[in-house]
């Protein structure tokens, strides 16, 4: 999985790059400051939100059939679903706007912001080109079912498949299940499975009565296995195969409905 592992927080590598190009925009920033003798802080701190607000507001236009649904999840800010391109160009349009407004020179505020942005792009670059692009097909893991069934991961064939892997103390898996579930009701044309990760059959059977969850396909992998084999550290993942059986995309965090609805979409094209 495209991630880091830093002791028992595990972040994505996209989330990881932005937070580094928000430090670098303000290590930069910093450094500008005492030499140009400016004060760039505050102004700055104020481009960095308008462009993340702005880039937020542009990908809830851009998904509005989704969320004109579901209008409380656009305050969801923590999960993914921001356009990156708008947001770089907002915060830079907001640097200039404040400059004029201060009087100051644009430069003070435009260096910082394209250094991160440039640090950004470059992060994301070489991480497209060193990735794994390899095929990762279904694996024929054995799980079991909440009947103490055993079934191989890769049964579920003749159809895209998407596996969840979660735990029942997992906040994030939790708040997610909503949403997969309306998903596997709504497209009987894709396999969703929910492979909950080293817990035992009867708190898996109490968290779903207590939650008032209809999940079909809801499998016990207690050695966390699949975990292991994806080298995912982290919950929840969600997996994405083509109808080939063949990996396609990968989420790690909490999904939200209209990034979901992206995954569907793309999972067989």
């Amino acid at each position: 999985m495209e991630s880091v592992t830093l002791g028992p927080l595990v972040i994505s590598l996209p989330r990881l790059f932005l937070i580094l190009s928000v430090v670098a925009t303000f290590v930069v920033a910093s450094w500008w400051e005492r030499r140009r003798d400016v004060a760039l802080t505050a102004p700055l701190t104020a481009a960095v939100v308008a462009g993340f607000l702005g880039g937020r507001a542009v990908y809830v236009v851009q998904h509005w059939s989704y969320y004109r649904d579901a209008p409380v999840e656009m305050l969801y800010l923590w999960q993914e679903g921001y356009s990156a391109a708008a947001g770089i160009a907002i915060a830079l349009v907001a640097a200039v706007l404040l400059g004029v407004w201060r009087r100051a020179p644009q430069r003070h505020l435009l260096a910082p912001l394209l250094t991160g942005a440039v640090l950004w792009f470059g992060l994301n670059l070489g991480a497209a080109q060193f990735s794994d692009t390899s095929e990762h097909p279904i694996p024929d893991i054995v799980v079991y079912d909440l009947d103490d069934q055993p079934l191989a991961l890769n049964s579920f064939t003749g159809k895209p498949v998407v596996v969840n892997l979660w735990a029942t103390w997992c906040p994030p898996c939790r708040r997610e299940m909503p949403v997969l579930e309306s998903a596997q009701s709504q497209r009987d044309d894709i396999h969703f499975v929910f492979a909950n990760q080293g817990e035992s059959p009867d708190d898996v059977a109490a968290y779903l009565d207590e939650e008032g969850l209809g999940l079909e396909n809801v499998v016990l992998d207690q050695a966390s296995r699949v975990a292991d084999h994806f080298g995912a550290h982290g919950m929840p993942v969600t997996l994405f195969f083509n109808s080939q059986g063949q990996l396609v995309d990968a989420h790690m965090g909490e999904v939200s409905g209209a990034r979901l609805h992206q995954y569907l979409q793309d999972i067989d094209g």
